[in-house]
């Protein structure tokens, strides 16, 4: 044990020697992660820079040829007045209110310019259809569908068909040409004025120039026709219109004056003023006439009671005989007493007495009988006037009703003829102000500036079209860097294992001219070329896992990766070989092969053929001595796989294997244990149980993140600890281009110094 400690001491001595020497460094947390992103991007942008700046040179000089192969565009303009009508300013409202029909019309005539119409006109009449630059579009040898084809071979193909087949094909060459013309065809109002400019674009100048011109006076030419032919319509309109108005106004009149002749009618109003007077006096005797009745009928209804007291009946009261009668009746009855009291009712003197007073009273019956049949006499007469004037009455609203119907009659035949006389006049007057003065409230466009020859091409801007294209090239090139390296789930630096796995880093090993074509040199790198990069690559993961055991007995190690050729093999030979240098006469080091599947350890250390190995001491009993070999120069031993067994997983979970290791454990100071890739089979999961921790191998720019982060998951779930992460196969050269982090530089001073050693 004392021994063993002796030589950890050594070893950190030696460690701490070789940090102060090459610079051995560790990252500081917190000031890396404030860089990396950016520092990242950089570094993809130096991976890729040669790439993106090809991608734009090409593309650039593809646009660049593209550019000048192109003929030139010139643009020809011309600026148009679009006046509307002037507003006749009647009221204060006029002048301050915001006549929305102006825009619109002028929104109209700029429509007008860009309208189909117009465009067709001004080809028809230029024979664009001919001109060179309009027919360098149409194939010369046209193919025709295959349908058209089809047909032209069927015999009932008649001359209609075959003419509908050319008129369709004329249309859509028009339409392509129409919509050709459009397309090179601008028209921009100015904002807040009556301007519109209109533009053409055209390879030829003077054909720019002599469209635009053609086109400004072909929309001022079709807008007098416009408002000629409107002109003329109107006026053949409003003729006829007045023919047939001039017919319904002489109807209505003729209808009006047969009325009045049929129904006599001179002085409606007269007849209406006599017959309202009438009215109203009989309305007048009416109410007297009633009034009579009702009195009359009062003492009629008394004496029809078979009340006949003067008292109740004044005009009984008030007549002079029965006042009379009722003295002599009351002087006899007063009389008659004072016989009846002096005689007896024989006495002659008493019955004259009584025979008297029954003449009076009969005469008094008799007198009031008389006045009773003059009251009713006089009731009878009120009752007949009342009705009479109610007759009367009647006969005057009958007439007023007749006199009525015939002035509303009359009324609409005269509005009738009214109405028909005043839209008679008011189409007059339109039809004179269409033939003599239509033209002078219409719109009026004339030219402000003529279109002029251009001199100058607009298009194509072959400056401004080489910059941009290089530019953005560059832009498109450096977005497919950053997205191919985010779509790149693979390792490529050491700054990957921090931040796409997060596990602790040992170290790199670079990548080896030559490592594939052989891999037995590459395997003893570290002896023969001691102050190489790789040999200080090794050492420096050496470091790294001697610091990490240093307070911990058990010192067995396993190295394994996700896949087969990924340099785990060869970084446990190297790394195996490193250690063994630090140890002394009494201590050795143990490389142990444990992939019984691809043993390659004994072609490596050019080992006899057929050598006895593990599989030998586990499976035949052979002796640990005659399986382990010594390194000539070194303090190491390996214990190759030997020979490929049928059951290696058996073997390697049996107790033997287990006891094996204790027993290897005890005999040398560090066991590095070569173990089978993760994801290929299950052998490393057992073999993760043994050791102390795991190394695992990732090869630079190849192994996928996901892979590796499964195969940490599945030795974690076996209880292996993670030493560290060791990327291996790493391109030096193009680190350095690329500027992947700080560990480029480091290798290459590495270089430096170690060829500064070899001088000397």
């Amino acid at each position: 044990m004392n021994e063993l400690l002796a030589v950890r001491a050594k070893s950190r001595a030696a460690i701490a020697s070789e940090a102060n020497e090459f610079g051995h460094f560790e990252k500081q947390d917190g000031f890396e992660e404030e860089k990396v992103d950016l520092r990242h991007y950089w570094n993809v942008i130096a991976q890729f820079k040669w790439r993106i700046l090809l991608l734009a040179t090409m593309m650039t000089l593809l646009s660049t040829l593209i550019v000048f192969s192109m003929r030139p565009v010139y643009r020809s303009s011309a600026t148009l007045l679009v006046e509307g009508k002037q507003n006749s300013l009647l009221s204060i409202q006029e002048v301050y209110s915001i006549d929305t029909s102006r825009t619109e019309y002028f929104q109209t005539q700029f429509e007008i310019l860009k309208s189909q119409d117009l465009a067709r006109k001004v080809i028809q009449q230029m024979r664009l259809a001919e001109h060179p630059e309009f027919k360098k579009s149409k194939p010369e040898t046209e193919v025709k569908p295959f349908w058209q084809e089809w047909l032209a071979h069927l015999p009932a193909l008649n001359n209609n068909q075959a003419l509908s087949l050319e008129a369709d094909k004329k249309n859509e060459i028009e339409d392509g040409l129409l919509e050709e013309f459009l397309a090179r065809l601008t028209v921009k109002p100015r904002i807040k004025t009556q301007l519109v400019d209109v533009s053409f674009d055209a390879s030829d100048p003077k054909l720019a120039q002599e469209v635009i011109n053609n086109l400004g006076e072909t929309f001022i030419d079709s807008g007098l026709e416009a408002r000629m032919e409107t002109t003329r319509k109107a006026a053949e309109w409003l003729s006829s219109r007045l023919q047939s108005l001039k017919q319904q106004l002489t109807d209505s009149e003729n209808r009006l004056q047969d009325y009045l002749n049929k129904e006599h009618l001179v002085d409606l109003e007269g007849v209406m003023t006599l017959t309202g007077k009438e009215i109203e006096s009989n309305n007048n005797r009416l109410a007297v006439a009633r009034q009579q009745r009702l009195e009359a009928e009062s003492v009629y209804n008394k004496i029809r009671s078979g009340s006949l007291d003067a008292e109740l009946v004044t005009e009984m009261f008030e007549d002079h005989n029965i006042q009379d009668l009722k003295q002599k009746e009351a002087e006899l009855a007063s009389k008659l007493s004072d016989l009846s009291q002096h005689y007896g009712p024989e006495h002659p003197a008493r019955i004259a007495a009584e025979s008297e007073l029954v003449t009076i009273r009969h005469l008094m019956k008799k007198q009031n009988a008389g006045i009773a049949a003059s009251i009713k006499n006089r009731y009878e007469i009120a009752k007949t006037n009342e009705q009479a004037i109610l007759a009367s009455i009647e006969t005057n609203k009958s007439q007023v009703q007749n006199i009525g119907r015939k002035q509303t009659r009359l009324s609409e035949l005269q509005r009738e003829a009214e109405s028909n006389r005043h839209l008679y006049e008011t189409f007059f007057n339109r039809f004179k102000e269409a033939n003599e003065a239509a033209e002078i409230s219409a719109a009026n466009v004339r030219f402000i500036d003529r279109a002029n020859e251009p001199r100058i091409p607009v298009k194509p801007n072959k400056k401004l079209v080489i910059v941009v294209t290089f530019v953005g090239m560059l832009f498109v090139g450096i977005l497919l860097a950053f997205l191919i390296d985010y779509l790149d789930a693979t390792i490529k630096s050491p700054d990957d294992v921090d931040k796409k796995l997060n596990k602790p880093f040992l170290g790199v090993v670079p990548f080896v001219k030559g490592q594939k074509d052989s891999p037995e040199a590459v395997a003893k790198m570290v002896l023969d070329e001691p102050r190489g990069t790789f040999a200080e690559a090794i050492r420096t993961v050496r470091t790294g896992l001697i610091l990490s055991g240093l307070d911990s007995e058990h010192h067995v190690w396993m190295i394994t990766s996700s896949y087969p050729g990924e340099g785990k093999s060869t970084t446990a030979m190297n790394l195996a070989e490193s250690l063994a240098q630090l140890e002394n006469n009494d201590q050795r080091v143990l490389l142990l092969e444990a992939d019984l599947r691809r043993p390659i350890l004994a072609k490596r250390f050019n080992l006899p053929p057929r050598s006895p190995g593990l599989s030998h001491v586990l499976a035949m009993n052979a002796k640990l001595d005659d399986c382990l070999y010594p390194i000539e120069g070194l303090q190491l031993d390996v214990l190759p796989a030997g020979m490929p067994p049928p059951n290696p997983l058996e073997l390697l979970a049996s107790k033997a294997f287990g006891k094996l290791l204790d027993e290897l454990e005890q005999r040398y100071s560090m066991i590095i244990v070569d173990s089978p890739p993760v994801h290929a089979v299950s052998d490393a999961q057992l073999l993760a149980q043994h050791v102390r921790s795991v190394i695992y191998i990732v090869k630079a720019d190849k192994t996928p993140v996901k892979a590796v982060l499964n195969g940490l998951k599945t030795l974690d779930r076996f209880g292996a600890p993670l030493a560290g992460i060791v990327l291996t196969q790493l391109d030096v050269e193009k680190t350095k281009r690329y500027g992947m982090g700080e560990y480029a530089g480091y290798y290459y001073y590495q270089s430096a110094y170690a060829a500064e050693k070899n001088d000397e």
